[in-house]
């Protein structure tokens, strides 16, 4: 349910956000005094309002680093961001912006170690590697400053950093052992063990192009770290075999698509 509200309220926003960015606007007026003409036509000058809009889809690649001891990293796995884009313009051009926006983020990774499995309503296999697969759901509010470069054949070089504040809306784990070499998989709904708030740093560097006087399009590739701990911790979500608390950071790499109308 909280996944079909959150796509719900991004689709909204999305609309809404393409609706006043279609509206016209008046193309600047030429610089006094310029008497030579350019052999590129310049589809964006670089002047425009104090607000602009778009969209982001950006496929993740995310893992964990974990801060436990008996835990190891056990590799990456795909996910998504994907939401709307607000950038307010610091600047008489198009160089610098405050940028925000709302997003939906899913993420995880995975990780092994020892613990103590129940099986059935007695039994309990001791000491067996667990092979565990985190995911979770956010819903994510960035506030970032955004860099961009006068136009190169309207090419723009982008740079932004900042971060990423997250909030949990859904978790699962998935976990895989091996007895008598026949592989059992479990999975459980989480959130009551996942930390409610992920704040994680954000840094990338791409391009963007002027497909219209209004519209760029570009790419970004995203390196994203946080720094706070995944786990509730303090006997939320402890190791059954060590009685130890879990802690563990999340690592990404995402290439996004953004579309921004100005």
């Amino acid at each position: 349910m909280k996944r079909q509200v959150l796509l719900i309220i991004i689709l909204m926003c999305a609309v809404t956000a393409v609706t006043f960015a279609q509206a016209p606007q008046p193309a600047p007026a030429p610089a006094p005094g310029s008497g030579r003409m350019s052999s590129t036509y310049i589809k964006d000058p670089g002047f425009g309002g104090p607000v602009n809009f778009g969209v982001t889809f950006a496929p993740t690649i995310s893992w964990m680093y974990p801060h436990t001891e008996g835990y190891e990293r056990d590799g990456v796995i795909m996910g998504m961001r994907y939401g709307v884009n607000l950038n307010i313009n610091l600047t008489p051009r198009k160089n610098f912006y405050f940028s925000t926006g709302l997003f939906g983020e899913h993420c995880g990774g995975k990780m092994k170690f020892l613990d103590n499995v129940p099986i059935g309503s007695l039994a309990i296999a001791d000491s067996t590697l667990t092979r565990r697969t985190y995911r979770t759901i956010y819903l994510t509010v960035p506030t970032m400053i955004t860099m961009k470069t006068n136009s190169f054949n309207n090419f723009y070089v982008t740079g932004n950093i900042g971060l990423l504040h997250s909030f949990n809306l859904y978790s699962t784990n998935t976990d895989s052992y091996l007895f008598d070499e026949e592989l059992w998989t479990r999975e459980k709904h989480t959130s009551e063990e996942t930390a409610f708030m992920k704040e994680a740093f954000i840094a990338g560097v791409g391009f963007e192009y002027s497909v219209t006087p209004t519209m760029r399009a570009g790419l970004m590739l995203n390196y994203v770290q946080s720094f706070t701990n995944y786990f509730k911790g303090k006997g939320k979500a402890q190791n059954s075999l060590s009685r130890l608390d879990q802690r563990a950071n999340l690592g990404c790499v995402e290439i996004a698509l953004n579309i921004n109308f100005f």
